[in-house]
């Protein structure tokens, strides 16, 4: 990839993928799983670093020799409505603004394709090195020289154990809005010495430190809630990271202007541009003309807007991606509540979708099957003419079939059920429209609700929803697929699977000894979910991205982390 690699080492072979990185890195961890309390691995002593050892030379992970220095970044977000607290909520729109200016322990390794399978490769931010002596214990080593930038009430002071301490003890609290997967295994974390913290775990989880890369993950300084009293971290003057970016500005509903943290600039050696704006622009019409008016360096257009920017952008570079996608578009019910309880009902709705319409009707260049686990994970995707024919059944069309499964189940076509949806952009309208369309050929009968975002959060996707759910769930690790899909005690269980077989399986894939071991786990899984029908999953669209012809450094590729938008930005550059 030479140029186009984030940072500029090796890039792991297709052949080496996960198992050769699984020889060298830390095991790890998923939600709350209480069976799994007894679970034990091996004991080993497992060490990775993250980089070079010697202080002051972690610059060596990202520099890049060709990179200039200097120029403007002009991205696209919208506005954080529900403040800049990482611990507040799993809004992507707090994640989007946070990022740019967060420092983590480990974070995604960009180096690498990770087309190939590298999903699973992390690197040491903060950390530089981490050792697994036992299979409920974790040490991180963190990179001396680190600094906070010269803000109350860090004043440039070195980032120390404390810190970590501090922001696990602070998301694990009960009032804490956080993705449970990553922090319900954390039993501990105890800051040893000054560069030295000790994780203890609730129960071994092959994927733990892979999972510390998320949205509410980022180190805060120790006593930052103190510091900032009442309101808390939601006003923006307020808002404080130890990573590439700093929050200069912000302008609600105009822009986020950003400058670097030249303390993390002095250890890692980005950002390599000196700005970086991003403007507030809803999703649609807005970025669209934005991109065309060259205000914005990259756009990804919905299926719809694809002719458009080819012809008002012919300079740009592009790339349509068919293996791009990390969300996951589904139609979910509650298998706990009448008639969605009942797996004919189920079935006969997933079996009333045309899968090959699907992008005829709404404009997809090309689509692929998205879950239970998305095509953005290639080697943990299960085709589904890889499944059983009496399971795949379910995922083709067969509207006669599906009537026949409406009518033994009992369901009138009087009954009117609603479909909650938020319209992410302007395709999720249409798709809502589609899946309604289908469902009423084998007798189910829906009418659509709207949300704005704020209240979607709240009212629907965070479980609260009677009748049908729509929308894409982002979902940026296999754990995380897994585990707020289907996991009995996530708030992100939408279709409030309770299945014993299925805990069972997800238990297993979390004591798994690694990724070899737990394939075969996850095959079943996907199995069961498509078998049991727990949701109607549409067809993932492809995922175009266009960008300045003048943006170095950028393929692109969407990251496996679809949040890290901001903060990858700190490795770009202009001609």
């Amino acid at each position: 990839m030479a140029a186009s690699d984030y940072w500029s080492r090796t890039v792991v072979p297709s052949g080496l993928g996960r198992r050769a990185f699984m020889r060298s890195t830390a095991v790890a961890g998923l939600g709350a799983v209480a069976f799994l309390a007894g679970c034990r691995g091996a004991d080993r002593t497992e060490t990775t670093t993250g980089g070079s050892t010697a202080t002051g030379q972690a610059s060596q992970i990202f520099v890049v020799p060709e990179a200039r220095r200097g120029g403007v970044m002009h991205s696209v977000g919208q506005d954080p409505t529900l403040g800049w607290d990482p611990h507040s909520t799993i809004s992507y729109l707090m994640g989007n603004v946070v990022e740019p200016m967060s420092i983590k322990l480990v974070r995604h390794d960009y180096r690498k394709n990770w087309k190939s399978g590298a999903e699973e490769s992390i690197i040491g931010e903060l950390a530089e090195k981490w050792e697994h002596p036992d299979p409920l214990t974790y040490n991180f080593t963190l990179r001396k020289g680190v600094n906070w930038p010269g803000q109350d009430p860090m004043n440039g002071r070195a980032i120390n154990a404390q810190d970590v301490a501090y922001t696990m003890a602070h998301a694990k609290r009960p009032e804490s809005l956080v993705q449970e997967w990553v922090f319900n295994n954390i039993k501990s974390a105890t800051a040893i010495d000054t560069n030295t913290v000790q994780f203890k775990l609730n129960y071994p989880h092959w994927r733990w430190a892979m999972d510390l890369d998320s949205y509410n993950t980022m180190i805060l300084p120790e006593g930052i809630y103190e510091w900032a009293g009442t309101g808390g971290l939601k006003d923006p003057a307020k808002a404080r990271g130890g990573g590439p970016w700093l929050v200069e500005e912000y302008r609600a509903h105009s822009v986020i202007r950003y400058i670097p943290n030249e303390a993390y600039r002095k250890v890692f050696g980005v950002p390599y541009m000196d700005r970086l704006n991003v403007l507030m622009l809803a999703n649609g019409a807005p970025r669209l003309q934005a991109f065309v008016a060259k205000n914005i360096d990259i756009y990804g257009p919905s299926a719809g807007e694809l002719e458009t920017v080819q012809n008002g952008r012919p300079d740009a570079k592009y790339v349509l991606d068919k293996f791009a996608p990390t969300r996951t578009q589904a139609l979910f019910f509650k298998t706990t509540e009448a008639p969605w309880n009942d797996v004919r009902v189920r079935r006969a709705l997933s079996m009333a979708v045309d899968r090959d319409g699907w992008g005829k009707t709404l404009r997809y260049p090309v689509k692929w099957e998205s879950g239970p686990i998305t095509w953005g994970y290639p080697s943990w995707k299960l085709d589904p003419v890889k499944m059983p024919a009496d399971v795949s059944q379910w995922l083709q069309l067969n509207v006669a079939e599906g009537r026949k499964l409406i009518d033994a189940a009992g369901v009138s076509a009087d009954t009117v059920f609603e479909l909650h949806m938020y319209p992410y952009n302007n395709s999720y309208t249409p798709e809502a429209q589609f899946l309604m369309e289908s469902m009423s050929k084998v007798g189910v009968t829906a009418k659509l609700k709207v949300y704005e975002y704020n209240n979607w959060l709240t009212n629907a996707y965070i479980g609260n929803y009677s009748g049908l759910l729509y929308g894409p769930d982002n979902l940026d690790r296999v754990t995380q697929q897994l585990a707020d899909r289907l996991l009995a005690t996530s708030s992100r269980n939408h279709s409030d699977v309770k299945d014993a077989e299925t805990q069972k399986l997800i238990g297993d894939f979390a004591s798994a000894k690694g990724p070899e071991d737990a394939k075969p786990i996850v095959d079943k899984i996907q199995t069961r979910s498509v078998d049991q029908a727990f949701a109607v999953y549409s067809p993932q669209p492809t995922s175009p991205t266009f960008w300045e012809p003048t943006l170095q450094n950028y393929d692109g590729e969407s990251p496996i982390s679809y949040h890290a938008q901001g903060y990858r930005d700190a490795f770009y550059w202009k001609e």
